[in-house]
């Protein structure tokens, strides 16, 4: 899955790292189920990390310097907005379909 600043994504996993230091650092973890909006990502090797502009935690220092703590790209997937329209068309009578 490919994921790009702004868009919006909906958390499917809210089991983050057990990392001690880690989990330290987040004073807000995301919730089960809550559509969030890429505001960073963060490539740190085999882990992708994203930031979002509704959660904002303090910055520390990793290994590769100081940042704030992202969430594994995992545990998240793209929102798809879905349109209702076809099931709209689907409640119009057959017979009135037929005049338009």
């Amino acid at each position: 899955m490919s994921f790009r600043v702004g868009q919006q994504v909906v958390c499917v996993n809210d089991k983050f790292s057990d990392d001690k230091y880690w989990r330290r650092t987040v004073r807000e973890f995301p919730k089960l189920r809550s559509v969030y909006t890429i505001r960073e990502i963060r490539d740190a090797g085999d882990l992708v990390g994203l930031c979002f502009y509704e959660i904002k935690n303090s910055i520390a220092l990793f290994s590769g310097g100081y940042f704030e703590p992202a969430f594994n790209v995992k545990n998240f997937r793209p929102v798809k907005k879905t349109s209702i329209e076809i099931f709209e068309k689907m409640l119009v009578p057959a017979d009135l379909l037929e005049i338009v």
